[in-house]
């Protein structure tokens, strides 16, 4: 168990961490979130759940566990801790930009925000699907929906 727990570690940690750091903007709570599932993921296996899908249980559960995290802390992170330092003008348009937009997909629901980002680290619509065990039409219709509520609302700032 402890070798393909590892490996199952090692080959999935970078991707849960990077969706929940999307969820979050938070690096050191979306270390906490991912070391949460990994736990869950462990006491699971040891008490014999079968899983039959891991890498899809590990990213709803990151996923999951997220949300809550948003919803227990009511956590909103300030404009500034999300800017990098960089003197570069267009560098700090660009920065803008993305935090606008970030704090934009903040602000949607955990469901819609869980699709965005899944949609966001280049998740077929078939693997949302499948991860969120939402119907492969409804992800379409729904990712459409709040892509275009997203544009509308980044072009009203």
């Amino acid at each position: 168990m402890n070798s393909e727990f590892e490996l199952i570690y090692r080959s999935n940690y970078q991707r849960l961490f990077r969706i929940a750091a999307k969820m979050l903007r938070d690096s050191d709570a979306a270390r906490d979130v991912v070391h949460d599932v990994f736990m869950s993921y462990y006491f699971n296996c040891e008490n014999k759940k079968v899983i039959n899908d891991s890498k899809n249980w590990l990213i709803r559960c990151t996923i999951n566990k997220g949300v809550d995290f948003l919803r227990k802390n009511k956590k909103i992170i300030s404009d500034e801790t999300a800017v990098r330092q960089d003197n570069t003008s267009q560098n700090i348009d660009n920065q803008i930009d993305l935090m606008s937009l970030s704090n934009l997909i903040s602000k949607l629901d955990g469901k819609d925000q869980s699709l965005v980002v899944l949609y966001s680290e280049g998740y077929s619509y078939k693997e949302i699907a499948e991860i969120t065990t939402m119907s492969f039409n409804s992800v379409g219709k729904t990712l459409s929906r709040i892509l275009e509520k997203l544009r509308r609302d980044y072009e009203t700032l």
